[in-house]
């Protein structure tokens, strides 16, 4: 039986480029001769630092070790970055055209998740990237957020499969910037508390964004959202580096096991999250060294038969990774396992939600053994890497 998986077992499952990708969610707190820089398969970074959105932080944890990064890449990760800078300066700008709008039609409005992190940092929105701006507003209110976003320059385009979403279609400002307007934080038929939009604007707390008043929420809940949005929503497998950097910035300071962390288990419990928050903070805890007790994590996602198979997977499958699991199917049976039947009710599952992932074909063995050998390849390399941590 597979054991517990230890942070340094965990680092060893990703691959030597997502060693780094991980590495650069804290780049000035890394110990850089620690990485693997000689396996490191530079092309792979390098799209990996664009599919997350990492490119600022890479840049930076690159600059410590210019000796041992080819010429090219540096170039290529530089000129990168300074499309995020751009990219950064306008995101700045466009939110700061929807909070004078709705503040001028007396719409109320939450902030959420990466947007919601730039406004309470320094670096505002060179924080980090982000694919779009998310806010919530409440049913109510919609009609009103949409007259006063079209005055302010956003087109919202009609397209299909928004019907039953727990947002609408996105907005779209000149230039392609996009703005996701919620109506609820989680997809319909989810298997947690349904509290209503208004209940999640009045946990916000006031802060000063520049000039203008923007609301926001406290940490303990926006660690209870961004978790649960990475872990259930998301299935552990998309925005993972964005989800590790923010919880890093979120939770520092915090004690191990303190009183921040007793807010995110009482809210977490509240809304019924407390095993998609459990998971998602051990798997920070695992890959970026988050400083949170073994108690909270316990206590958050309890124990799991055969766990430490359930861990590997989780880890696997946060990052595209060469040993990942070649079969959704096997990859979901486990995630399945580790939220503990939660969301069998009624199937209440993200993929029954909209969130689809393609199964492989069958393979025929007599009219495609190629096919079929790169199958059973990627069965054992995922299985050498998952009995070998």
């Amino acid at each position: 039986m597979l054991g517990p998986l230890s942070l340094q077992m965990a680092h060893g499952l990703l691959s030597p480029s997502a060693r780094v990708l991980v590495a650069a969610a804290l780049p000035g707190e890394t110990d850089v001769d620690a990485l693997p820089w000689a396996q490191v398969h530079w092309p792979t970074l390098v799209s990996l630092t664009t599919y997350e959105r990492a490119e600022t932080s890479v840049g930076q944890l690159l600059r410590r070790v210019t000796a041992v990064v080819p010429e090219d890449v540096h170039r290529a990760v530089q000129a990168l970055e300074r499309i995020e800078r751009f990219r950064a300066a306008e995101r700045g700008d466009a939110a700061a055209t929807v909070i004078d709008a709705l503040a001028e039609a007396r719409v109320p409005v939450l902030w959420l998740k990466g947007a919601a992190l730039a406004m309470q940092s320094p670096a505002g929105f060179g924080v980090r990237s982000m694919g779009d701006l998310d806010l919530l507003v409440a049913p109510s209110d919609r009609a009103r957020a949409h007259a006063a976003l079209a005055g302010a320059g956003w087109s919202s385009p009609t397209v299909p499969g928004y019907a039953d979403h727990h947002h609408g279609a996105p907005y779209i400002r000149p230039g392609g910037l996009r703005l996701e307007v919620h109506s609820a934080l989680f997809p319909p038929n989810h298997p947690f508390a349904h509290e209503p939009a208004s209940d999640w604007v009045a946990r916000g707390v006031q802060m000063q964004w520049g000039p203008r008043c923007v609301l926001v929420l406290p940490p303990a809940w926006h660690v209870v959202h961004a978790s649960t949005h990475w872990a259930w929503s998301h299935e552990g497998t998309v925005g993972s580096w964005q989800y590790l950097h923010d919880m890093h910035r979120l939770t520092a300071g915090w004690a191990p096991d303190g009183s921040e962390w007793e807010l995110v288990i009482r809210h977490a419990r509240q809304i019924g999250a407390a095993l998609p928050v459990g998971w998602a903070a051990w798997s920070a805890r695992q890959l970026v060294g988050l400083d949170v007790s073994e108690l909270v994590i316990s206590r958050l996602r309890g124990r799991l038969h055969l766990m430490g198979m359930a861990e590997r997977q989780w880890v696997l499958a946060a990052f595209h990774s060469p040993a990942a699991s070649p079969s959704v199917r096997w990859s979901r049976f486990w995630w399945r396992r580790a939220m503990h039947g939660l969301g069998d009710a009624g199937g209440r599952w993200p993929w029954a939600l909209g969130r689809v992932a393609t199964l492989p074909p069958a393979f025929d063995p007599q009219s495609n053994s190629g096919a079929l050998h790169n199958r059973l390849s990627r069965w054992r390399r995922h299985l050498a890497r998952v009995f070998s941590s």
